[in-house]
């Protein structure tokens, strides 16, 4: 791997479909791999209507995501923006990785957790076609002894989107709750109020929760019982 940096290119990190060389080298025919990484405190996600989300990264404590990072022209860069729908879809962030033995600026694309009308996207399943890519880009990374390109990762992101869409209540969307509850700034009935709440601090999982789960939401406040993936089970 190449650890310089060409003149009039970036750094650009990809933890999704373009981790899949074939894909890149179609749309980013200049586009080399100059290393990988693997972020800490995000988590894999995917977002969009069932059957065909995509993926995203979110801040998230304890988790971690593969990534490869790319040196990309401008040119690459322009039919990145477009692939990604910037800026309306996805947003651009600079993060720092490690590239050898240096940190150096990437950019990244984030989803945008509202649309331009402010609804929510949920998170759901991916459709067959698109995780295969990114299983494949897996797979091609782990064979080229990259970073720890652990599929289960993968499965694991695919999983967790997918019972948060069927309305389970997972342990996070709990301590989301209990966290906005705590702070007494709001009646926890007012399901708007959490709403906003939830997006403006950062607690996603409980805004996807409250999208179409409001009454098992006013479940939970009433009685401290939670919807698991057999039957409301437990009290906090």
């Amino acid at each position: 791997m190449e650890n310089s940096k060409q003149p009039n290119t970036k750094l650009y990190v990809a933890y999704g479909s373009n981790l899949n060389t074939t894909q890149m080298k179609y749309r980013c025919p200049t586009a080399k791999i100059v290393g990988s990484d693997m972020l800490e405190d995000y988590k894999l996600l995917f977002r969009g209507r069932d059957g065909s989300a995509v993926a995203t990264i979110e801040a998230m404590k304890g988790y971690c995501v593969p990534v490869l990072i790319w040196e990309v022209t401008p040119t690459d860069e322009a039919a990145l923006d477009v692939y990604e729908g910037f800026p309306t879809f996805y947003r651009k962030e600079t993060i720092t990785v490690r590239l050898g033995e240096e940190k150096r600026e990437a950019f990244v694309y984030i989803m945008n957790i509202q649309d331009e009308h402010g609804n929510v996207r949920e998170l759901g399943k991916p459709g067959c076609y698109y995780f295969n890519t990114i299983l494949e880009g897996y797979r091609r990374a782990a064979c080229a002894h990259l970073y720890d390109f652990d599929a289960n990762l993968l499965l694991e992101a695919r999983c967790y989107s997918e019972r948060c869409h069927r309305g389970i209540m997972s342990d996070q969307v709990v301590l989301q709750i209990l966290t906005i509850k705590d702070s007494g700034e709001t009646n926890m009935f007012d399901i708007e109020a959490v709403c906003n709440i939830a997006v403006r601090d950062g607690h996603y999982a409980l805004a996807d929760y409250l999208v179409d789960h409001e009454k098992d939401y006013v479940q939970f406040i009433l009685t401290g019982k939670r919807k698991t993936e057999k039957r409301w089970l437990e009290r906090v």
